[in-house]
């Protein structure tokens, strides 16, 4: 009886040790403000003036408040939303896990809990942007789209002002860029430049590898797909995440550095 009881207090001290430490880890991450929460703003925000710049430039000419017809061209084709960020999360994501890796370890944490730490700040990254994302699109819906036709968040491709689907939309490629770089950044510390090579040579081959196959299968695809819409491709790409996070805990494991 006494052992028992010695082992769940143990087992308690231990996940206690744990959740500290995760979070601990979390409390590191998010101490890099500019990186983890205030420069992928930065970038939104001055995408969402150049925007307006682009409007009030092609106002010149056509008057503004831009024609329905160029407001309608305009947020189907903006795809600038979805391409102004990823690039600096996928650094991101790599910075962080070789700046703090190390001295998580020197105060105790285990690559464990680094990676589930570092895990819980991609996710509060990701519903910051997601987040942003909503507050843009509803400044953009309550002015009228400020008055004379800018559409930086109420696009084709973020939904068409459903706030669920910019939401989702952001928060899934968000955590995408920062695992991208999270995987390979742990890859390049632990294994060298030459197995990241390998790495980064491995995975365009099996995505040329998967295009191929969507391509000699694309009407089975797409009458998948396409009943079911948006949420369909959305949990296709939940489930890259899982697998890349899945990925990259096992070589932040493996790692011998």
């Amino acid at each position: 009886m006494t052992n028992t009881f010695a082992s769940v207090r143990h087992y308690d001290r231990d996940g206690q040790r744990k959740r500290h430490n995760i979070l601990a880890i979390l409390g590191q991450y998010l101490t890099e403000k500019q990186y983890s929460l205030l420069i992928p703003i930065e970038i939104l925000t001055l995408y969402w003036v150049i925007s307006a710049i682009i409007v009030l430039l092609l106002g010149i000419k056509a008057g503004l408040p831009l024609p329905a017809g160029m407001q309608s061209d305009n947020a189907s084709g903006n795809m600038g939303g979805i391409i102004c960020f990823p690039a600096f999360l996928i650094v991101a994501g790599a910075l962080c896990v070789n700046r703090q890796f190390n001295a998580a370890l020197a105060f105790g944490s285990t690559r464990r809990d680094f990676w589930l730490g570092t895990m819980l700040g991609f996710l509060t990254t990701s519903a910051t942007i997601g987040v942003f994302t909503m507050f843009g699109l509803a400044l953009e819906q309550l002015t009228n789209h400020w008055w004379f036709g800018v559409h930086a968040f109420d696009v084709t491709v973020l939904g068409s002002g459903n706030y669920a689907i910019a939401f989702v939309t952001m928060f899934i490629l968000s955590l995408i860029a920062l695992l991208i770089g999270a995987t390979y950044g742990t890859v390049l510390r632990s294994f060298g430049a030459k197995i990241l090579t390998i790495a980064i040579i491995a995975t365009v081959v099996v995505l040329l590898g998967l295009l191929a196959v969507f391509i000699w299968q694309s009407t089975a695809f797409i009458s998948f797909f396409a009943p079911k819409g948006y949420w369909a491709i959305a949990a296709v790409l939940a489930v890259v995440c899982v697998v890349m996070a899945t990925v990259g805990y096992i070589v932040n494991q493996r790692a011998t550095v």
